[in-house]
């Protein structure tokens, strides 16, 4: 299993779509930022502002993130886990 760090700070949790599919989505309550031990598996995506992360129950969730979309690419890449 491989992981990665960030401070995160959870943003929303994501439990699919109505039938006008549109989204469900449910804001968390703003804490501060923690810093957090994260299995990969875990995480769909990342964005310049959100790690996509997946959750159980079928959900997403979004977290904010502190660390810099770039220095989180040079984590994965220096452990040779992306492809530019």
């Amino acid at each position: 299993m491989k992981y990665i760090t960030a401070h995160i700070r959870a943003a929303n949790v994501y439990h699919g779509y109505t039938q006008d599919r549109q989204p469900i989505i449910d804001p968390v309550p703003a804490d501060g930022f923690v810093e957090k031990v994260i299995k990969l598996d875990r995480i769909l995506s990342i964005t310049a502002k959100y790690i996509f992360i997946e959750t159980p129950h079928d959900t997403v969730q979004t977290w904010e993130y502190t660390d810099g979309f770039e220095n989180l690419k040079k984590k994965l890449s220096s452990a040779g886990l992306l492809i530019d």
